[in-house]
């Protein structure tokens, strides 16, 4: 079983991650969180939403648990691009599906690269609204959402009962101010560059309320802070033979 849409994106574009509770419910269980682990990740987040543009690289596993018990690991990488306030281009390859994720300040479409088909849905004009009605309206997510909303810090804590500083922690050469948050029914570990670009380096969801506690882990490397992106690239052109599909919304 995949780890549950705790937006995270599971999104259908490939592995994505989004810690998304109920509005409100972080208030009303008044969490118990280490004011220095509130302070990193609060740097993170305007440093995120100072960047007009950024890319960077995600090398993500999904662990999925057979009937059997037996747990099983499936890997996705996905580039992403973000131009604020109204564009996002994902690019995903995986084990289970190869596909690309478009959003142009008007509509989002989801290419299926591997099955040569495609489906679009009208989006509002800038990012946080859009990514909120492609979830709220179709249950569709983009990948590594979090990071992409103008205040990550305020998603990241929402439904959390505590959370934990664990001290200076080293991902893949780079010193990271490693936190820990939980929630009743989900466990997120995230790795903080330390310095003045602290910009997340990993993270861990944890899925407590399935059997095997399947994680979902994420490794975000090659961050581009300038970019330059073209206007091109968020634009989705049908290719050649391409069948169009059409998104359903979801029932209430």
């Amino acid at each position: 079983m995949m780890i549950r849409r705790f937006m995270v994106f599971l999104f259908v574009l490939g592995t994505a991650l989004t810690w998304h509770p109920g509005i409100g419910s972080a208030l009303e269980k008044a969490p118990a969180i280490d004011p220095r682990a509130a302070e990193v990740l609060q740097e993170m987040s305007a440093y995120l939403n100072s960047l007009k543009e950024f890319t960077f690289h995600a090398e993500n596993t999904t662990e999925e648990i057979r009937t059997t018990g037996q747990k099983l690991q499936f890997a996705n990488a996905v580039d992403v691009f973000v131009q604020r306030p109204d564009r996002i281009r994902a690019n995903s390859l995986g084990d289970k599906r190869t596909q690309e994720f478009y959003y142009d300040g008007k509509s989002i479409t989801l290419f299926g690269k591997d099955l040569n088909n495609y489906a679009s849905l009208k989006a509002p004009a800038k990012i946080d609204e859009a990514l909120n009605h492609a979830r709220e309206s179709f249950g569709l997510q983009a990948p590594l959402a979090d990071i992409v909303y103008q205040n990550p810090h305020e998603i990241l804590t929402d439904g959390a009962t505590s959370g934990t500083y664990l001290g200076l922690h080293s991902v893949h050469g780079v010193t990271c101010h490693h936190l820990a948050f939980t929630r009743d029914d989900i466990d997120l570990q995230i790795w903080i560059e330390n310095g003045e670009k602290p910009l997340p380096r990993k993270l861990i969801i944890t899925d407590k309320w399935v059997t095997g506690a399947p994680q979902f882990t994420a490794l975000l490397s090659d961050w581009d802070l300038s970019p330059q992106l073209k206007e091109a690239l968020f634009t989705f052109v049908a290719p050649d033979q391409a069948e169009k599909l059409e998104f359903y919304p979801v029932k209430r």
